[in-house]
């Protein structure tokens, strides 16, 4: 594994920084780690908010009591829970300890868990009570809390380093065991220039290429090794609604939405929408953008929106009462399907448009994943996952390169009897790779130029070369 190499630059003078422990940095589990969670959360997921820290509180219904202290919980916009256990430096049980805590978070209820924040904050000098607090958490919430999620947390394991049998446990866990849990392994490290001192924080699990970090009992004849690249995928994909849509491919971007008020709200209220919609119908549009942070752009003011901070906007506008509703399920397809059922239904998309259009890749020629999304109107990001997943991929999949015209680091053959590396093949193919490793961007499709090819269809699928 590659050794990171951190330079902090000034004009043309760049200094090495030098890598220590945070113990050697000063930096403490507690006062520091911990309340770097709570300030940035995005450091263990996006979308998160922090629900309480060191929570203590675990009885039984006789009156048993334990004082296992959890370190972090978080809720995601899902509203799913988040268990995080954190560590300073290396650990090897660290992954025993957090299945213990998502056992008893498992059993947290709605009304529990509002009341658990409520004390947090009231802590942290900002009063709440815990109606307060239940108000927060569902405004957090896209959509309405479903106790069912509630008792399957995400589980997060942040440390300075995660050594071999915690990454095969948990790997075992997420892939293998009948549960298949959902946790991820994140690392931090301190670089010190000086008297200064940066912390950087990585996600190493679920990773495509794990397979080189797993413990296997040892065969000096194996000559073949496994990969667990489509089910790290999968497991890499949260419960959101609007990131399933994005990461399935759900919704074309420029797709038209249009808002259905649901019956969450009275009546009057309702009627209100209706009418101030029907006075100025822009209002009740919207087009879907396929970006997480504000994937509807509505017609109402031209701007970007989640869905569900927009409908509390509409609620207040229309009708002047302050409250939210479950965002999502207001804005449906041209299909008449609802955010919502889109994302949890038995929806998948059909990507033989995008396997066509690898299909046109000649050899000698490449393009880029955004090339490709333009003509299928998805997010670059939603076809680069797919094509790292895809098992049914026509060969020329190598052909489509990063934006900065490199093979994705990611990169495997569908076909594991090749044994040549991506860039390789490509070289043998004919295509030209510069000194910065970019390929020729002579040698670059364009989108119309794909699209053209489409649309003839006279351009027959490649055979995979002999290895």
């Amino acid at each position: 594994m590659a050794q990171d190499l951190v330079y902090l630059v000034e004009g043309s003078v760049a200094t090495p920084a030098v890598r220590v422990s945070l113990a050697e940095a000063g930096l403490k589990e507690r006062e520091d780690l911990q309340e770097w969670v709570v300030v940035h959360p995005e450091v263990i997921g996006d979308g998160v908010r922090v629900i309480t820290i060191e929570y203590d509180r675990w009885s039984t219904g006789s009156g048993t009591s334990a004082r296992q202290r959890l370190d972090v919980l978080g809720l995601d916009r899902s509203g799913r829970l988040v268990v995080v256990e954190l560590k300073r430096e290396r650990d090897r049980d660290i992954h025993l300890q957090a299945l213990t805590y998502a056992a008893l978070v498992s059993r947290f209820t709605i009304a529990t868990l509002a009341s658990a924040h409520a004390d947090f904050l009231n802590r942290r000098g900002q009063t709440t009570s815990a109606d307060e607090a239940m108000a927060h958490l569902r405004d957090h919430v896209e959509g309405e809390f479903d106790p069912e999620l509630l008792t399957n947390p995400r589980i997060v394991l942040l440390a300075a380093e995660h050594p071999p049998q915690v990454v095969t446990a948990v790997d075992w866990l997420c892939n293998v065991s009948g549960h298949r849990l959902d946790i991820e392994l994140r690392t931090m490290s301190a670089w010190q220039i000086g008297t200064q001192v940066a912390v950087q924080f990585d996600s190493i699990y679920p990773v495509l290429g794990i397979d080189d970090m797993l413990l296997s009992p040892t065969d000096v004849d194996a000559t073949t090794t496994s990969t667990v690249a489509e089910k790290t995928t999968e497991a890499t994909r949260t419960a959101n609604t609007v990131q399933r849509i994005i990461d399935n491919g759900l919704l074309a971007i420029g797709a038209a939405l249009t808002l259905q008020p649901t019956t969450e709200i009275p009546a009057d209220a309702r009627a209100a929408i209706e009418s101030w919609v029907a006075e100025e119908p822009y209002r009740g549009r919207a087009t879907w953008t396929a970006d997480s942070t504000g994937p509807l752009r509505w017609e109402g003011d031209g701007n970007t929106w989640r869905p569900t901070t927009l409908i509390r906007h509409i609620i207040k506008q229309a009708s002047g009462l302050d409250r939210g509703g479950r965002g999502p399920a207001w804005w449906v397809t041209e299909a008449g399907v609802d955010l919502t059922a889109l994302a949890y239904g038995r929806n998948t998309r059909d990507w033989t448009d995008l396997h066509q259009l690898i299909a046109q890749l000649r050899p000698g020629e490449w393009t880029n994943y955004g090339e490709i999304a333009q003509i299928i109107a998805l997010p670059a990001i939603s076809v680069g996952q797919h094509i790292a997943s895809c098992l049914d991929c026509p060969y020329g999949a190598h052909r489509v390169l990063t934006s900065a015209g490199k093979p994705a680091d990611g990169f495997r053959w569908a076909d594991p009897t090749i044994t040549q590396t991506c860039r390789e093949v490509l070289t043998g193919e004919g295509i030209i790779f510069h000194s910065d490793g970019r390929a020729d961007p002579d040698q670059k499709l364009s989108a119309a130029t794909l699209h053209q090819r489409r649309k003839l269809k006279n351009i027959p699928m490649q055979d995979a070369p002999v290895s």
